[in-house]
């Protein structure tokens, strides 16, 4: 896991060296280890390096060819590389180190672009080919690895993170009105857009290549998931195949020259991972998190359980309430975007307790996109949610339970206008799959939330976030509609969360990986029809069966569906009441332009809940740091970790 920077000349004037290598070190936290620089008249490349296979000398970056002719900066991990590294060899290549780096140069040799089809990984790459003078870069298929870009007449600059394109001073820090309408809408910024006007974020599946002799640019997608159901394949056979899928993808995950540990929740998803991780890693620790002793939040009992079972050592850690206000805008400043949920908090405090002992940890993400696990999915694809356990709250009748059922339908999304969505379902009116999905999971149109001033409104000249939303479904009509719904939140929604992962993770140097998202498995559940995948309409129906033999049975039947929430006594907490006023109260923030001063008012008044008081708080905090350039929070933002 490393930080990578990259800078072509479009106008063939010299670059300001001092600039590149701050650019490069605000990645610093991305890769202590190692940092090294490559020049010509036409390219930089730069890179931070967090040292995980080959720990020698001979994995430094930039990384070449035997004659120069070819250079590289890679972030991330090629699980296949030993078996690449033998066919290449087959081939007469030579190879100087066992870096998973080296791969990448010489499977570009063999195969051109078309390589990345031969990687099974999560990556991000610039490599520069002098030979043609042409720069290719790319991003892993299901975008675990960040890749950001901007580009005028003069220059072309690649990178790891945004803070890392916006310390060249001459790359505009104007705010894109449009994302700040996506954040509210759904979550984050939609079709390849950032919070920066000027910067887009290359998307999962897509490389792009700039040739140097005609300054022609290209973006491109070079994988996609499609749907093709294999009905004869017996459910008996899915069931084998899938398992050794897993354990396959499972065991290339922990390769590493570094100790290697697993998050554990106690959820079906971490539980399976750390359940095939213990087949193949000796002395294997696992990370929970303890927000608060009530049942209804509290997993650890079941995370200590799966821990026992397979002989893992168990590691439990409780943050103080405090840590949410000393650590958002550090947050913030990692994450170089407003966050919707307070889920990057939760993720950071894992990653930092991780921290201490481990530097590689795999984790359970992609676990509800891919094997089907949320309940809004079902609620959309059924007309139901009665296969989860949303009645376990002892207090049915009382308003608790009431707000604990709709988190739960909303699967921990903090949508906006919740209580709208919820009721709309209620009272079951027909809707279209599209409109449906919109109400379980988004807020308002801009035009329509009550949250922004006039002059916002006007300036989006009737934009709307709709149209990139719906996207994805147009894309896969021939889908069931339970795989279409996977498949936008694989397109949609992942991106979102292993955007938290990647940033919470780096921000304390380590590796996360994510093994259910290894490309066979989700390639190879798409072939798999509806009727096996949730057989019964039982959420993660093939996940719970392949594991049920390394797992205690009580976690295989778990059908409460929680998600992974910062607990009320944080936000009840005086140092965090403070801080929201301190924040949103201040004149920069009522006079902003973008939310409505009454609103700002109310939501630090709690007067009403149904205000959405995190992506307020976020979006303010991250205009102080980002735009206004405030002195006081970029320095309550450089805390040690």
């Amino acid at each position: 896991m490393c930080g990578i920077l990259a800078v072509a000349n479009l106008n063939q004037r010299s670059l300001d060296a001092t600039n590149v290598l701050r650019m490069r070190d605000t990645m610093r936290h991305r890769g202590p280890d190692d940092a090294g620089l490559y020049h010509d008249d036409q390219v930089t490349l730069a890179h931070r390096r967090l040292s995980i296979i080959d720990l020698s000398e001979s994995g430094h970056q930039p990384m070449s060819n035997e004659d120069g002719s070819i250079w590289l900066i890679f972030n991330g991990t090629i699980y296949n590389y030993l078996e690449l590294c033998s066919r290449l060899k087959n081939k007469g290549h030579i190879l100087s180190s066992t870096s998973d780096t080296e791969v990448i140069i010489h499977q570009y040799e063999e195969d051109g672009e078309s390589c990345l089809r031969k990687f099974n990984g999560m990556f991000s790459f610039v490599l520069w080919d002098k030979r043609i003078r042409k720069l290719f870069a790319a991003r892993d298929r299901a975008g675990i690895k960040p890749l950001y870009y901007y580009i005028d007449d003069k220059k072309l600059i690649l990178a790891s993170e945004i803070k890392a394109i916006i310390e060249d001073p001459s790359v505009p820090r104007e705010p894109d009105y449009q994302a700040i309408s996506d954040y509210f809408f759904a979550g984050r910024a939609l079709a390849g857009k950032t919070v920066f006007k000027t910067i887009k974020e290359v998307m999962p599946g897509h490389y792009l290549t700039l040739d140097m002799s005609n300054k022609n640019f290209r973006l491109r997608k070079y994988w996609d998931l499609v749907f093709d159901y294999n009905r004869s394949r017996e459910i008996d056979e899915t069931r084998e195949e899938l398992f050794h899928l897993l354990d396959d993808a499972v065991k290339l995950h922990c390769l590493s020259d570094v100790p290697v540990g697993c998050h554990l929740s106690g959820g079906i998803d971490s539980s399976s991972v750390v359940g095939f991780a213990s087949r193949h890693c000796e002395s294997l620790q696992t990370f929970s998190i303890k927000f608060s002793d009530d049942p209804h939040i509290d997993e650890t009992p079941h995370a200590k359980a799966v821990a026992q079972y397979v002989g893992a050592e168990y590691n439990e850690n409780t943050p103080p309430a405090i840590d949410i206000t000393r650590f958002l805008p550090f947050l913030i400043w990692h994450m170089d975007v407003p966050m919707a949920t307070e889920g990057g908090f939760a993720y950071y405090t894992c990653s930092r307790f991780v921290s201490k002992h481990v530097k590689v940890v795999l984790t359970g993400h992609g676990g509800d996109e891919v094997f089907a696990g949320y309940p809004a999915q079902f609620q959309a694809a059924f007309d139901s949610m009665d296969m989860f356990d949303v009645h376990s709250d002892p207090d049915k009748s009382g308003q608790r339970s009431f707000y604990r059922r709709l988190g739960l339908l909303l699967a921990s999304r903090s949508p906006r206008r919740a209580y709208e969505a919820f009721k709309k379902r209620l009272i079951g009116k027909a809707l279209s799959l599209e409109d449906k999905w919109i109400q379980l999971h988004c807020g308002s149109e801009p035009r329509d939330s009550g949250l922004f001033c006039d002059s916002f409104i006007e300036i989006l000249d009737g934009y709307t976030p709709k149209d990139s939303y719906v996207e994805p479904f147009k894309e896969v009509a021939y889908a069931s509609t339970l795989d279409k719904c996977l498949y936008h939140d694989l397109r949609l929604y992942l991106p979102g969360l292993l955007h938290l992962e990647d940033r919470a993770s780096m921000a304390v140097s380590i590796e996360s990986r994510v093994p259910l998202l290894d490309y066979r498995i989700i390639e190879y559940l798409a072939t798999v029809p509806p009727e096996q995948k949730v057989k019964n309409l039982i959420p993660k129906y093939l996940l719970r069966e392949v594991s049920s033999n390394l797992l205690p049975q009580s976690i295989v039947e778990r059908r409460d569906k929680k998600p992974f929430p910062v607990p009320a006594k944080f936000w009840s907490d005086k140092n965090v009441r403070n801080t929201i006023d301190e924040v949103l109260l201040s004149k920069e923030s009522l006079d902003r332009g973008i939310i409505l001063p009454e609103i700002l008012k109310r939501a630090c008044a709690r007067d009403d809940l149904s205000l959405p008081l995190w992506q307020l708080l976020n979006l303010e905090l991250w205009f102080k740091l980002f735009v206004d350039r405030n002195p006081s929070w970029i320095d309550a933002a450089q805390l040690s970790t």
